[in-house]
């Protein structure tokens, strides 16, 4: 049979390096009409020029947290949202029930959350910002760390990330336990327990990480029993979403010593407000929402995006990457 001829298409491209993307994507489409507006990453509100590019756009590319019922009316020709992280809670509520294909950037993010989870348990366990604050002074303060081999990593939510994570604690000598509510043989993992059995698993953590997406169950899943339950010695690392864990309890349980303290890249409001008490909590390490982030993410993400865009210019949708189920309304 001969090749679906492909169809002509506008993709709009809405990010903070868009023209890096526009530079990746543009040599390999020359029959795509390309435009780009530069949109930070975090933005509720679109600038006029980007808005006024809504109607002709046959797909975009974007995080898209401006994407609201308002915005997605002016969409006009929209066929195909390619989200550019992996986190699409905010966009699902709102193209719920239409007929647009919306794909994510699940899959690239193992190495970088692997590393800065590994960032967080050194920096409890070597005491980083005590190292950082003694050059800072010129002190010589030759202490014993503590080190990560033999200890016990929990980490709540297997999914692709998960196994990258579990993964690299394997290779620093730790056991690595998964919580889910699909428990089966995983690499990387020593078991998987059931999430009804949560407590009882993160009474064996030395760290317990959380990796679950953010839904209307898990909203401040960790919780007050969850950190009753957990040993004094242990400590919390939240890469997910801020409010899978509940924030006072986390501060109200630092303070109690029912755990020995936290690394948090995610936070109930982001940016961290200044006068949160976590910033000047001595066992919580802050890092700023850079889980997901990488100096190769721009490569990476296009092993991506450029399949599911030549499968839709060649209207194959079934075949595209990523592809988010959407609830009907």
């Amino acid at each position: 049979m001969p090749k679906t001829a492909s169809m002509p298409a506008n993709v709009l491209i809405l990010h903070k390096l868009a023209d890096v993307y526009r530079s990746k994507l543009a040599p390999a489409f020359p029959e795509v009409t390309f435009k780009v507006v530069a949109v930070e990453a975090e933005a509720r509100v679109l600038p006029s020029e980007a808005r006024a590019e809504l109607p002709n756009a046959d797909a975009i590319i974007s995080i898209g947290r401006w994407l609201d019922a308002e915005t997605l009316a002016e969409c006009r020709r929209l066929k195909w949202f390619q989200c550019a992280i992996a986190g699409v809670d905010h966009l699902v509520g709102t193209l719920a029930g239409t007929r647009v294909i919306l794909t994510n950037a699940r899959g690239i993010h193992g190495p970088q959350m692997a590393e800065l989870t590994l960032l967080h348990m050194m920096a409890a366990y070597r005491e980083v910002s005590r190292l950082v604050d003694n050059q800072a002074r010129h002190v010589w303060d030759r202490f014993r760390p503590r080190v990560l081999d033999n200890r016990t990593v929990v980490i709540l939510g297997v999914g692709v990330i998960a196994e990258h994570v579990a993964r690299v604690c394997k290779a620093v000598g730790m056991k690595t336990i998964g919580i889910s509510r699909t428990p089966r043989a995983v690499d990387g993992f020593d078991r998987i327990d059931h999430r009804e059995n949560m407590l009882d698993t993160v009474a064996e953590a030395d760290f317990l990480i959380v990796l679950v997406p953010l839904t209307k169950e898990n909203e401040k899943l960790v919780g007050r029993d969850v950190f009753a339950a957990m040993k004094p010695g242990a400590y919390l690392i939240n890469i997910a979403r801020g409010k899978v864990v509940d924030e006072e309890a986390m501060i109200q349980a630092i303070k109690a010593g029912w755990i020995a303290g936290a690394g948090l890249d995610v936070f109930d409001t982001s940016p961290l407000p200044p006068d949160s008490p976590l910033w000047d909590m001595e066992n919580v390490f802050i890092t700023p929402f850079v889980g997901g982030q990488s100096d190769q993410y721009e490569d990476n993400i296009m092993t991506i995006i450029k399949p599911n865009l030549q499968a839709f210019l060649d209207r194959r949708g079934e075949e595209m990457i990523n592809v988010v189920p959407l609830p009907s309304r």
